[in-house]
């Protein structure tokens, strides 16, 4: 290396960043995330159809 090349920075080391972590809130008894998910698409697929008949 010369006085004149330009030195370039070594490239500056990101810490790294935890997981995100994101906690589902606890159910009722008996309730469980794939009855709630279902129910969300039936709502879904009732409001598609509710607009198809509007339309």
């Amino acid at each position: 290396m010369t006085i004149n090349e330009p030195t370039t920075p070594a490239p500056a080391l990101s810490p790294e960043r935890p997981p995100v972590v994101t906690t589902m809130p606890r159910l009722g008894r008996g309730v469980c995330w794939s009855d709630i998910v279902r129910e969300i698409e039936l709502d879904e697929l009732e409001r598609e159809s509710r607009m198809g008949e509007a339309a």
